[in-house]
């Protein structure tokens, strides 16, 4: 099992690449991405959580 780094590493290649990413567990991806802010500063992780409106896009996209 990959790590959430290398699945984000993943991902940004994909965005990078303009490679569609709607098809993906995105959910999981945003997981991923507070665990690894969680690893580097998780007052920010919190904060990011609370701020965040990726729910939203996620419930509304085609």
């Amino acid at each position: 099992m990959e790590d959430p780094v290398k699945r984000l590493h993943k991902f940004r290649n994909r965005i990078a690449h303009h490679e569609g990413i709607w098809l993906l567990p995105l959910e999981a991806r945003r997981d991923d991405i507070q665990a690894v802010l969680g690893f580097i500063a998780p007052a920010a992780a919190t904060r990011v959580a609370d701020a965040s409106r990726i729910d939203d896009v996620l419930t509304r996209r085609p």
